[in-house]
């Protein structure tokens, strides 16, 4: 009897295994995680970054987003291909399309001719074509800090920015500093510091008579570490990782941050930010708020989760996780909105008029001129 009331319980079982033919069956969802379609059709996005830890919350965000899933209510979903659905709230809203970009100098000039809508960038950058009256505006701080001064590994007579200075006063020839761009953060900062210790310097594609440093334009980051093998250069100014990665290959050794250079202003200074062309602002403002929630919950996962982070990091930009690790503790990771951004941004936007940066609305003193001209917060989270 028990063995004749099994068989029909056998035989719905069967039939609920095979009664679809050959279809497979569907693949469980996770307890709490709601199933999202994400064939539906949605804006696209297009969103431009450089192969940098200072970028962090782009390669959390593609290569961390089933563990995001779990956690925050906005997360990406790969599509392939570069591709990605933007979830929130358990509903595709967006298509996001990553697109690298050869040099940071670069993100602005690629946002102008229109080959993306957002951009991870320098904010010395940013604020430079701001100034040209492209339109582009800061919408959210992304990361402060991670900038340092780099020598040759075999110059053992600098060891801070006071024998730095006495270095280059008393080499018997110009000493040559490199940067990535003319638009690069760490070279104002480098600018303002030799002007306050009182050191002679001109860019070497003009060099001036009595010049102690001359400045080289490295023509992008990738050319910095080579050059400072080659002799070419004796030192640079960069972010990182190339300083930590100059260090792990024994080409150079990092001297200071240039947060503590004099006239010690720059602590804690902004050095990559978030910004938006005016089109897609006025297109799709409720796509970009998305874009930055996603981003917001990506850097909350990397200041709670920094070994996971940095080998994501690793793994997106092809740098060793040791030296990843390293490198992303030279930096803060922070999209708030507060007084130290604003005043620090003030700080690196004073420095950059007196350094002639400037020619159209950001020659402008007044704060909240400036503000008009360089910034739109409103889609971020806090704002909203």
């Amino acid at each position: 009897m028990k063995l004749l009331q099994t068989v029909p319980v056998l035989l719905l079982l069967m039939l609920g295994v095979f009664g679809c033919g050959s279809e497979e069956p569907a693949p469980p969802v996770a307890e709490g995680r709601v199933e999202v379609d994400l064939t539906v059709e949605a804006p696209l996005i297009r969103v431009g970054y450089v192969k940098q830890d200072h970028h962090s919350a782009m390669f959390v965000s593609a290569l961390r987003g089933e563990q995001m899933s779990d956690l925050y209510p906005v997360y990406l979903a790969p599509l392939g291909e570069g591709y990605y659905a933007l979830v929130k709230d358990g509903v595709k809203v967006a298509e996001v399309q990553v697109i690298e970009s050869q040099g940071a100098m670069e993100v602005p000039n690629n946002m102008n001719a229109g080959l993306f809508d957002i951009g991870f960038g320098g904010v010395a950058a940013f604020a430079s074509s701001a100034d040209r009256g492209t339109g582009i505006k800061i919408i959210s701080p992304l990361h402060f800090d991670g900038d340092m001064l780099v020598v040759a590994d075999d110059n053992e007579t600098v060891v801070d920015w006071d024998s730095f200075v006495e270095w280059v006063m008393n080499s018997p020839e110009p000493v040559t500093v490199a940067f990535k761009s003319p638009t690069a953060v760490a070279v104002v900062l480098l600018e303002g510091a030799l002007n306050h210790s009182g050191v002679p310097y001109s860019y070497q594609s003009s060099p001036q008579p009595g010049s102690r440093v001359l400045l080289y334009n490295a023509q992008g980051e990738a050319n910095l570490n080579p050059a400072l093998t080659e002799g070419t250069i004796q030192a640079y100014v960069s972010n990182n990782p190339h300083p930590a990665l100059a260090e792990h290959n024994g080409i150079g050794r990092v001297v200071c941050s240039l947060s503590e250079l004099p006239p010690g202003i720059f602590g804690d200074h902004p050095c990559c930010a978030l910004a938006a062309t005016s089109a897609i602002i006025a297109e799709n403002p409720e796509g970009v708020a998305a874009v930055l929630e996603l981003f917001v919950y990506a850097t909350d996962y990397i200041n709670n989760n920094r070994e996971d982070a940095a080998a994501a990091v690793s793994e997106w930009c092809g740098v060793p996780v040791e030296v990843t690790v390293e490198s992303m503790e030279s930096s803060v990771y922070d999209m708030t909105v507060n007084q130290r951004f604003v005043d620090n941004m003030h700080i690196i936007l004073d420095h950059m008029r007196g350094l002639n940066v400037f020619t159209g609305a950001l020659l402008a003193t007044d704060r909240a001129e400036v503000d008009g001209v360089l910034y739109d917060f409103s889609m971020l989270p806090e704002n909203r």
